[in-house]
């Protein structure tokens, strides 16, 4: 009975530790301020912004407080379902973008486009060329990391304008 006690207590380990390696940190630069999250390594995030084919990272709302206009935030369901503010005194162009997951066949994001991004991985890896999607909800019980990066953003080569 112990040996299988071990045996199960060491693979939670593992896996806890293989969970703690895919999490980096994560800066995004919007409108000259800066917000810093933990973002999670999620292999089955493969998601694009249909127009302009740019990757999609999904960050939790509330992680984006401070950068995005509060009246923005507040009333993402009435954008989403298309009851636009009239009254909005702020410039904010976002994307619409779709998805579907486990569990919602048919879901839309907001989205925006960062100024630029940095990830801290093995290398230091700016980026200009990614959308973030603006997720509603709560992606982790933990609190590890309140943000979602697909391979394809890790993978692909740094796409950075001169002006950075």
């Amino acid at each position: 009975m112990s040996v299988v006690i071990v045996f199960i207590v060491s693979k939670l380990i593992k896996l806890s530790e293989i969970k703690k390696r895919n999490i980096y940190d994560l800066e995004i630069f919007y409108k000259g301020k800066l917000v810093k999250v933990k973002a999670f390594l999620d292999s089955g995030n493969l998601l694009k912004e249909p127009i302009t084919g740019n990757s999609v990272i999904i960050v939790e709302k509330d992680s984006l407080i401070g950068i995005v206009d509060s009246m923005i935030m507040d009333n993402l369901e009435n954008i989403i379902s298309g009851k636009w503010l009239n009254d909005l005194n702020t410039k904010f162009s976002f994307f619409i973008i779709p998805f579907a997951s486990l569990g919602n066949d048919n879901g839309i994001l907001i989205g925006f486009k960062p100024e630029y991004i940095r990830i801290y991985a093995e290398n230091e890896i700016l980026k200009n060329d990614v959308v973030i999607g603006i997720y509603d909800g709560k992606l982790n019980n933990n609190n590890l990391y309140t943000s979602l990066i697909g391979l394809n953003v890790l993978n692909e080569e740094e796409c950075i304008d001169e002006f950075i």
